[in-house]
């Protein structure tokens, strides 16, 4: 089965539009959001209502999660908050419903996704995976050989062995071996807010055949996005680091 997989939408509609084009074009069997459809960006209502109607398996991310509470404190910067209590007023009950709904871990063909690592599944801790000790936290809890995560917005791929070691790589196309003493945590970068220095969407095509990864790079109207965040009268910062990847 190919499974299109991605992460971080962050209410930036150009992006997701043109990241599931470019995996349906692929042949994908199966998408999943790996969390994060809102925050940040201007078109929350767009992208939760395409997610839904096209039936995308999706965990729930630290900025869906901040969405569906009344008040904090929330461990992030001030202009998400800020942004978190805009879409609050965007978004209709039916939406935050959604948001909630939403699981923090889901298992599909025996791979475990969710969104920061498997010491965050209550919405209580939100890790970011940069490292072999944070790794480490996260693969003392996963039982699956394959795992996928999102938050940092950076493509990654790890690797632990049965001797404890994790390696770290920036995630590109490749087969993994057939080996059976491994396991592998994947992120596949952000499809609407990159922070690898390269402003197109990242996603990734993983057969669970023939274990080989796919990375895609994916452009999208970059302009209109800033536009529209600039229009909802958002942090102007949020749109012009679009342009930058970062």
């Amino acid at each position: 089965m190919r499974l299109g997989v991605f992460s971080d939408v962050h209410s930036n509609y150009e992006a997701l539009k043109a990241s599931y084009s470019m995996l349906e074009k692929n042949g994908v069997d199966k998408l999943i959001c790996v969390g994060d459809i809102v925050g940040y960006g201007a078109n929350p209502k767009e992208c939760i209502d395409f997610i839904r109607e096209h039936e995308i398996l999706c965990v729930k991310g630290n900025h869906d999660h901040y969405t569906t509470l009344l008040k904090g404190p929330w461990d992030i910067q001030p202009y998400a908050e800020e942004v978190i209590r805009w879409t609050q007023i965007v978004l209709d009950r039916k939406d935050i419903d959604y948001l909630a709904s939403l699981p923090y871990v889901i298992t599909f063909e025996n791979i475990l996704f969710a969104h920061a690592s498997l010491e965050a599944v209550d919405g209580e801790y939100w890790p970011y995976i940069l490292d072999p000790k944070t790794a480490l936290f996260h693969f003392f809890l996963q039982e699956s050989r394959f795992a996928f995560f999102g938050h940092t917005h950076i493509p990654l791929f790890f690797t632990y062995d049965e001797n404890h070691k994790i390696s770290i790589e920036i995630l590109k196309s490749r087969k993994v071996p057939d080996e059976k003493n491994k396991q592998y945590l994947i992120n596949p970068g952000s499809v609407g807010q990159p922070r690898d220095f390269d402003a197109r969407s990242s996603v990734v095509i993983f057969d669970t055949d023939s274990n080989e990864i796919e990375l895609l790079r994916v452009e999208y109207d970059i302009g209109r996005t800033q536009q529209s965040i600039i229009e909802a009268g958002l942090p102007k910062l949020l749109a012009d680091r679009l342009s930058r990847g970062n």
